[in-house]
């Protein structure tokens, strides 16, 4: 069965390569129909940022431990970035294949991604056919115009409209989660200056029907030079522990072919889909 791809484009690049994240790529191989699934999103491993071109392998794995103490790991698709002075990148991700398939996890179903603002294109390699999904990206949106708040001091019925707004309280007395925040200085992650901060928040009894509180802890290691998260620790105890982390990060220049359809692929014309709002 010939694999498929769904395609799903964000608009918000800008507010993404301000604060990149590193848990913005997903992908999964579903062993039940045999077809790849990817997430694509420009913004996605900071496409647009010039003057720091990388190249580093991103290795993502899950470790769930059951009540009896089983733990049970779970790779993810392993995921080769590139990206040049100019703003272009190159993802190439491998997808493990399913449980009790023959072969290992290097083995599974290949997608590459091409994003080339330059060109303003953005190309989806399939391996098998040897066909490049062309998409011709929209310019960058203009900022909107500001907008001048109404002058309220002539109209006296505006005034106690203005402050039933500002007294207004949602009915919602469900108790909050609670959030906090800390900075764990820097420190080298595969050769390059990384800052890290940590994130837990505490979930309340009968947040989700839970009978005790549900403590979850995000770190997340950053580097302001490559302006990318190099290491990432999700833990929560509903699903496990994830860890994603750049390895093998080389500040050196890509070639310049990898970014380019290989001569030999078709290029297809294809219509980014419709945004349902």
């Amino acid at each position: 069965m010939k694999p498929f791809i769904v395609l799903l484009f964000a608009t918000a690049a800008v507010a993404q390569t301000k604060t990149p994240s590193g848990v913005v790529v997903s992908g999964s191989y579903a062993a039940s129909t045999g077809s790849i699934v990817s997430v694509i999103s420009p913004g996605m491993r900071g496409e647009g940022i010039t003057g720091a071109p990388y190249s580093a392998l991103e290795v993502t794995e899950n470790v769930q431990t059951l009540a009896d103490g089983t733990h049970i790991t779970q790779p993810f698709a392993k995921t080769m970035y590139n990206r040049d002075s100019q703003g272009r990148t190159r993802i190439e991700r491998t997808f493990p294949l399913p449980p009790g398939a023959a072969g290992s996890v290097d083995t599974g179903p290949n997608v590459i991604e091409i994003h080339d603002p330059v060109a303003g294109v953005q190309y989806t390699l399939e391996t098998r056919d040897h066909k490049a999904r062309k998409i011709t990206l929209a310019p960058p949106a203009q900022a909107p115009a500001p907008i001048t708040p109404p002058t309220v001091a002539s109209d006296p019925q505006s005034k106690p409209q203005l402050a039933r707004l500002s007294t207004f309280v949602p009915n919602d007395q469900r108790q909050r989660s609670e959030i906090s925040t800390e900075s764990l200085g820097t420190q080298i992650i595969e050769g390059v200056t990384a800052a890290g901060s940590r994130t837990t928040v505490v979930y309340p009894v009968n947040f989700f029907g839970n009978d005790r509180p549900i403590t979850t802890v995000s770190e997340t290691w950053t580097s302001p030079d490559l302006k990318l998260t190099v290491l990432s620790k999700n833990s929560d105890p509903r699903s496990g522990e994830r860890t994603t982390r750049l390895t093998n990060i080389s500040r050196a220049e890509p070639d310049p072919f990898l970014f380019r359809v290989p001569s030999d692929y078709e290029i297809v014309d294809a219509q980014p889909p419709r945004v349902v709002r």
